[in-house]
């Protein structure tokens, strides 16, 4: 057998020796040689680019803790979760994997946009019909324009690529921020034209959508420029969307469960029926939603394993910690792990009597506060309310009981039957929903000093939560308008976007004084309104200098 192997290793050496002497036996003659150039030849095939993009984009607003609101003013994590989590700053540093990720993930939905359009408009590329084409450049015109946006808010001022890059860069420029979101929201104005005031298929692009974000870039453009006309401009296409005749809030019971209440807590109102499953879409007629990510069960049982939202899990707390509570059924939430826990001002300072009394979105069946022992081998205790001494008790040191958020959980868990522990839920998330455009109106009229209209703008979103108290014009400042915006779009606004488009300092102030841990604030040692451009990418970018974001430098 060593023989045989050595005579093997002495041909393979003679066929190096004579293939390396022969030009032609080096020179390849690939049969088949795929590039952007010749792989795509009808519209379905660029759709599957579309459909990746929908997807990844997705995925990235499902299972990124930062695009959730870890670590602002509404959500942190509990004590025992201290380290990997923003609230200690001493960690934080442009090198972090945090800012790399998200700055990233927009360059590749950027790079799909751009893939999607170079093929969109090749000649060899055919169409069912020139609408369909139309509308296919229009959704990725509208993701790359997104993405440079939200790079904005969260970056400020990055390289704007609108051509496909189809070989190693290292001379990137960073663009002003004017001109970052100026790029987006001309992105989004080109295509308003070839975009549907509604899509039967739920979860694509519609107009409503571009309006949207053309309402949140003016206004962003407009804080860094102080140009009331960007403010018009962002009151004129929130109010396309609000005023519009497509979209209403909803004031009645509705949906699949319109009968039904919640089963754990008893009673239900028209904010609970907004998240059950079946209710999220516009086809399902819900007239408040702009936009959905789309989630199917039984996609998630058959291949993708990603169509599902954790928030029982990563959003629910731990009541089995408690002694005389057993299981993790329903009345506990599901399977809740704690990774990420509300805020002092999210859990209690926006609910308090003065400003919330009536509202519903804070009644027991949609914030569950109360505990109640479940064990029927403690006898003494059992159906009984666990006190808050108990609860303060169990929590010392780890902070993972709070109270259950119906929004982002359920009382009729689905998949159980299938193997699901009651970790997570299968229905739709709102990317946009039309309360978010009108606290988006009146933050434009607020900034203008038109805050009569601001006013009544929060009030229509008071008034369908029924609050008993509605704002006046007096009432109205920055600090309003964010705690409205914590109200009603927890979980559902990306945070960090919402606090750093307003610079100043206004997301630092704001951690500081609602963090959930007070004895880290002195790791929060100095003020910031962006986030670092990562330390990667300077390096990586090495025939030009890339500056850093003040206060990130090494």
């Amino acid at each position: 057998m060593k023989t045989i192997a050595i005579k093997f290793l002495l041909l393979a050496v003679m066929i190096v020796t004579v293939a390396c002497d022969d030009e032609a036996f080096l020179t390849e003659d690939p049969k088949t040689f795929y590039t952007t150039d010749n792989i795509f030849s009808s519209g379905d095939q660029v759709d599957q680019v579309l459909i990746s993009m929908y997807s990844r984009l997705r995925n990235f607003r499902f299972f990124n803790a930062q695009m959730q609101g870890v670590g602002t003013d509404v959500m942190d994590v509990p004590e025992f979760r201290i380290s990997t989590t923003f609230s200690d700053y001493s960690r934080i540093n442009a090198e972090s994997p945090e800012f790399s990720t998200i700055y990233n993930f927009y360059y590749e939905l950027i790079a799909l946009s751009n893939t999607a359009l170079d093929a969109a408009n090749q000649d060899g590329v055919t169409f069912n019909t020139e609408e369909e084409r139309l509308y296919t450049i229009a959704q990725a015109r509208f993701f790359r324009a997104y993405a440079h946006g939200m790079l904005g808010e969260l970056f400020g001022g990055v390289p704007i690529v609108e051509e496909l890059v189809t070989e190693p860069r290292f001379d990137y420029t960073r663009s002003t921020v004017e001109e970052t979101y100026q790029f987006a929201i001309n992105e989004l104005e080109a295509v308003l034209p070839d975009l549907p005031e509604t899509n039967p298929q739920s979860g694509r692009i519609v107009k409503g959508c571009a309006q949207h974000y053309l309402s949140e870039f003016y206004l962003a453009l407009g804080i860094e420029t102080n140009s009331s006309d960007a403010f018009d401009q962002s009151i004129k296409y929130s109010s396309e969307v609000i005023d519009g005749g497509i979209y209403s809030l909803m004031k009645s019971r509705f949906g699949a469960r319109m009968g039904e209440e919640n089963s754990v807590t008893g009673g239900a109102d028209v904010w609970w029926d907004l998240f059950r499953v079946g209710n999220q879409n516009y086809t399902d007629g819900n007239l408040e939603s702009i936009w959905t990510f789309q989630v199917d069960f039984d996609a998630y049982l058959a291949e993708d394993n990603q169509s599902y939202l954790d928030y029982p899990r990563n959003f629910g707390p731990v009541y089995r910690a408690i002694e005389g509570f057993d299981g993790v059924a329903a009345d506990a939430g599901g399977r809740g792990v704690a990774f990420y826990a509300p805020s002092p001002l999210t859990k209690d300072i926006i609910w308090e009597e003065n400003i919330s009394a009536g509202d519903m979105r804070n009644k027991k069946h949609n914030i569950s506060r109360d505990i109640y022992y479940n064990d029927p081998n403690y006898p003494d205790l059992y159906q009984k309310q666990v006190p808050q001494e108990v609860i303060d008790e169990v929590n010392e040191g780890r902070g993972w009981i709070f109270p259950i958020f119906y929004k982002l959980n359920t009382d009729k868990f689905i998949g159980v039957e299938q193997g699901e522990n009651r970790s997570n839920i299968f229905r739709d998330k709102y990317a946009i929903r039309l309360p978010e455009t009108i606290l988006l109106r009146a933050e434009a009229y607020f900034r203008k000093g038109e805050l009569q209209q601001a006013a009544e703008d929060i009030n229509l979103i008071r008034s369908r939560a029924q609050c008993e108290f509605l704002v006046s014009p007096q009432d109205v400042d920055l600090d309003l308008i964010l705690d409205e915006r914590a109200r009603e779009l927890y979980v559902e606004e990306s945070r960090w976007n919402t606090l750093l488009r307003m610079r100043g300092s206004v997301a630092v102030d704001r951690i500081r004084e609602y963090t959930l841990h007070p004895e880290l604030i002195n790791s929060l040692n100095f003020d910031y309104n962006l986030w670092p451009i990562p330390q990667s990418t300077i390096d990586r970018n090495k025939d030009v200098k890339m500056e850093q974001n003040p206060g990130w430098e090494r």
